[in-house]
């Protein structure tokens, strides 16, 4: 529980340091992301577009869950539903951080990147809603994926870490978000992961 704790501490401690238009780090990180992905390029423009639904964004977020359900709708003609919703409903726990998430943009009311400075009506930028939607996504698909399938692990850790970086440096390079922001998405999903988790490791004890 306390590294739980200790990632959502962060997520909002991040958030007060990054009131301002942007830290250092935020002003940094877009030419060095710049090199390497081009803002042109059509990866880019694909992950990016916010035309129509689901836009690039929320792709990258609903493939993952897509390949877990799958997975999980396996186990679930194998051994039934009950078993397996007993085993996995703790991962519901995990959406919790969706309200914190929106509180914590009001509260905080940091204007993104292309917002202007001051907005009273602003829902801001921090920490990113996107950024929150993909960590939420491949976090399941790392967590179930990895214990259902262990020798696909090294290779589910490899995807998870490339997709969240990915996502980080085109959110970044079209200056849809700052860094923290995302980095602060990405702080509370890991908490909130980690808190749910000791709500199994308890059920665990008590069946024991």
């Amino acid at each position: 529980m306390g590294a739980g704790l200790a990632f959502l501490a962060a997520g909002v401690l991040l958030g007060l340091t990054t009131l301002g238009q942007g830290t250092w780090l935020d002003h940094a990180i877009p030419s060095v992301v710049e090199r390497l992905v081009p803002p042109g390029s059509a990866l880019v423009r694909a992950l990016s577009s916010e035309r129509g639904w689901p836009h690039g964004a929320y792709v990258t977020a609903l493939l993952p869950v897509a390949v877990t359900m799958v997975l999980l709708l396996g186990e679930v003609r194998r051994h039934g539903a009950r078993p397996v919703l007993e085993q996995w409903r703790w991962i519901l726990l995990t959406l919790a951080v969706i309200p914190v998430h929106y509180v914590l943009r009001v509260a905080f009311g940091r204007p993104g990147p292309g917002d202007p400075r001051a907005d009273a009506d602003l829902v801001g930028s921090y920490p990113s809603g996107a950024a929150l939607a993909v960590g939420l996504g491949w976090a399941f698909y790392l967590v179930v994926v990895g214990e259902l399938r262990p020798r696909w692990r090294p290779w589910v850790m490899v995807l998870t870490v490339f997709a969240l970086v990915v996502h980080a440096a085109v959110r970044v390079v079209t200056a849809k978000h700052w860094t923290t922001d995302i980095l602060g998405s990405y702080l509370l999903v890991a908490g909130v992961f980690l808190l749910a988790s000791t709500a199994r490791r308890e059920r665990s004890r008590q069946h024991a």
